[in-house]
């Protein structure tokens, strides 16, 4: 009972300043982005440090201490420069060369400290610097697009939480037939596809009644609108599962129970907002290609 009380405070606490975040915008967004994406990178960072175990083996608490390494330091400066372009520039070109420099800047640290770095250490990094921050970042890019961004960031967390809640509540209930037992022993398939109908409807209802009327304020008439934003939803559902299930993989793969203690009754960043990571690129680029570059 104390571990949901404790779990339930901290899920009111952060979806009351994601809200205020999402209402905001700008530089408060972008600045907390920023740190999740750190720490997020760091947590990955420390978990690829670990030994594989195998896999469905006994999980075991994440070692506290990692050394820093010229990669990680590589890492972090470059998500710094990476937030700072994407808020200051505004150029998705420049984004994309501070990437590059990355990649470049990694390989140099492997072929000057070979054999010391491996290249497994060069993948694990690219991967932790490309799934947390540069993933994060469409959540900004999302909300910065101009009229509709204050209606689609909803979407990342309908998508998001919204598919896990009620995945949750529905396969606590009717889930009997498991789809992942190893990977996620918790899922079922009805929780599954309960969850993604669910954002689906979420979706469709919050552009119905509240997206719809607001664009219509601003002149701007889009049929069928709630559908489609029912459609993106439901997709964001899925990518979103399939984060979780990545993060959860990431952990079995390497035997422990949760990335870090930061959140109370969750865990670290990559516990709580590993289907977030996923949906918000899914997100921005459904709008892009279905509203954005058409109305």
């Amino acid at each position: 009972m104390r571990k949901f009380i404790t779990r339930s405070i901290s899920a009111i606490t952060m979806l009351a300043g994601i809200v205020a975040l999402f209402i905001f915008g700008g530089y408060a967004l972008a600045g907390v982005l920023l740190v999740i994406s750190c720490i997020g990178f760091w947590e990955l960072s420390k978990a690829f440090a670990c030994k594989s175990v195998v896999p469905g083996g006994e999980r075991v608490p994440l070692p506290a201490k990692k050394k820093i390494d010229y990669l990680d330091i590589i890492g972090l400066i470059t998500i710094v420069l990476y937030y700072g372009v994407m808020v200051f520039a505004r150029d998705p070109v420049y984004q994309f060369m501070v990437v590059v420099c990355f990649v470049i800047a990694i390989l140099f640290v492997y072929v000057f400290r070979f054999p010391k770095v491996e290249i497994g250490r060069i993948a694990d990094i690219s991967f932790s610097f490309l799934y947390c921050p540069v993933m994060l970042s469409f959540i900004y890019m999302t909300r910065q697009s101009e009229p509709y961004g204050k209606y689609l960031i909803w979407m990342i967390l309908i998508g998001s939480w919204g598919c896990d809640t009620f995945a949750y509540l529905i396969g606590s209930a009717f889930g009997k037939r498991k789809v992942f037992p190893v990977l996620s022993p918790n899922k079922s398939l009805a929780g599954c596809i309960g969850g993604i109908l669910a954002s689906g409807i979420i979706g469709g209802v919050y552009g119905y009644f509240y997206v719809t009327p607001g664009l219509a304020k601003m002149g701007i008439e889009i049929p069928y609108l709630y559908l489609v934003l029912a459609a993106i939803s439901m997709v964001g559902g899925v990518i979103g599962m399939l984060g979780d299930l990545v993060a959860s993989g990431i952990k079995r793969n390497k035997g422990f129970k949760d990335y870090a203690k930061l959140i109370p009754g969750h865990g670290g960043v990559m516990d709580r907002f590993d289907s977030m990571i996923s949906t918000a690129p899914a997100i921005y680029v459904l709008s892009l290609l279905l509203i954005l570059n058409n109305f």
